[in-house]
Formats: C-alpha cells, sequence, structure tokens
C-alpha cells in the first residue's frame, strides 16, 4: 500500500549528471520555449563550461483545473 507524499514533488531534477567533457557536476541553468510545445531545459557544468540541452513536451496547466 502506497502512502501519499507528505510536501509536493519538487520541479528539480531527480539524478545529478556527470559532464560528458570532463566528468565534472552539470548544474540546472535555466529554460527557454522552443514552440507551444515543446521547452528546452538547459545544464551548465561548472568546471568547464559545457552545456547539455534536454528538449521535452511542455506542461499545459489544465484550464478547467484552475475555475474549480
Amino acid at each position: 500500500m502506497r502512502h501519499k507524499a507528505a510536501i509536493p514533488a519538487s520541479s528539480l531534477p531527480s539524478l545529478m549528471m556527470p559532464c560528458p567533457v570532463c566528468a565534472g557536476r552539470m548544474s540546472y541553468d535555466g529554460k527557454r520555449a522552443v514552440s507551444a510545445e515543446l521547452e528546452d531545459t538547459i545544464y551548465a557544468c561548472r568546471r568547464c563550461g559545457a552545456e547539455l540541452i534536454r528538449t521535452s513536451v511542455r506542461k499545459i496547466p489544465n484550464p478547467d483545473a484552475a475555475a474549480a
């Protein structure tokens, strides 16, 4: 049986990824909209400055939920 979470889930990444260039620590650098449906999440290496861009489908809020 699963229990409900005591706190809401975080929007932060759940794992830390190593830099593909120098194996340093990648950190969140920002988001940018690519289109109405897509967004890029950018991670940058603290050591060498390399960037990793992850493209994902944007979360669109449900207009019915806001009215309730």
